[in-house]
């Protein structure tokens, strides 16, 4: 056991499946759960001890995990930062997706909050989801043998000594270390990385590959073979549009948030898919092959680097 409370906020498909998996694992002796509609799930929902609609419900807890969407990351951050009793939480951390509303909310604050914030705060991404959205779907292996992603340099604190002090005092250090075993614990492997550049890194292996399956999607929905392509159709078309199923308003929100990276990523790979084009117009096979030989050693090496982070 890591902790004695974890208090998950927000109990979608992320939420609910990290509480089942601290659950599974054993790393707390209290899981509890805020969401608005707590008022639905608490009767249905198995995966917490208790559940309620503020985090005013809860004023104490280990490790507090911020789950919601996108769109409420400030709001949560600057209601953490400015009430002085939700940070009897020992342990802040997140798991969204995108930082960027996240590094604004933090900069925002007055120093004395943000000061409070960051020496409970670090910031973490599990590499983990779903083409299934909501509790429903919640699974306690969804982090088995994923990558978690800690954000523990990078943070604003610009030629700050108080803050820069803070973030790499022991303190801060056990934390991290604390958080470490806590991913570990239900089956991540931990990477540090420089949060400053966390959504233009997320665009390219996660954002963008996504819009293109959506695009597939949408183009698929559309064309002649429609329907029949729906019962006819090989493994590597499944594979490759299974993320196309993933939730519409969440992905939507993904998108937008980080559209500036995935804009730029998007213009880099039209450059790479018109020389494939161009091969193809005045079939060149050998450009062709070559094109398609270099993807594969790409592909081929996946799992197989150490991680330079």
């Amino acid at each position: 056991m890591i902790f004695e409370r974890v208090l998950v906020l927000g109990c979608g498909l992320i939420g609910s499946s990290l509480a089942a998996s601290v659950r599974e694992h054993g790393l707390a002796k209290e899981i509890v759960g805020v969401d608005e509609k707590y008022e639905l799930m608490r009767k249905k929902n198995p995966f917490f001890d208790k559940m309620a609609g503020t985090l005013e419900s809860f004023e104490e807890a280990d490790l507090c995990v911020i789950a919601i969407p996108i769109e409420g990351i400030s709001t949560v951050v600057k209601e953490l930062a400015d009430n002085h009793s939700l940070l009897n939480y020992d342990l802040i951390t997140d798991v969204a997706s995108n930082k960027r509303s996240l590094l604004e909310a933090i900069d925002k604050l007055k120093y004395d909050s943000k000061r409070a914030f960051l020496s409970k705060f670090i910031s973490s991404h599990p590499l983990a989801g779903s083409e299934q959205g909501g509790w429903e779907s919640a699974s306690t292996g969804l982090f088995d043998k994923t990558v978690c992603l800690l954000g523990t340099h990078g943070i604003p604190s610009g030629r700050d000594h108080y803050l820069t002090q803070d973030l790499e005092s022991s303190t801060h250090k056990q934390k991290v270390a604390r958080l470490e075993r806590f991913w570990e614990g239900i089956g991540c492997r931990v990477e540090h990385f420089p949060l400053q550049e966390h959504d233009q890194f997320l665009s390219i292996i996660s954002h963008f590959p996504h819009l293109l399956a959506f695009s597939v999607g949408a183009f698929m929905s559309s064309s002649d073979y429609d329907n029949i392509s729906k019962t006819i159709h090989g493994t590597g078309f499944k594979d490759f549009t299974r993320i196309a199923a993933s939730p519409p308003s969440l992905w939507a929100d993904i998108l937008m948030e980080n559209r500036s990276c995935i804009l730029s990523n998007g213009k880099q790979w039209l450059e790479s898919y018109e020389e494939f084009i161009h091969a193809l117009e005045k079939g060149d096979k050998g450009r062709l092959k070559t094109l398609i030989s270099k993807s594969s050693v790409w592909r081929n090496s996946l799992g197989k680097l150490k991680s330079s982070l």
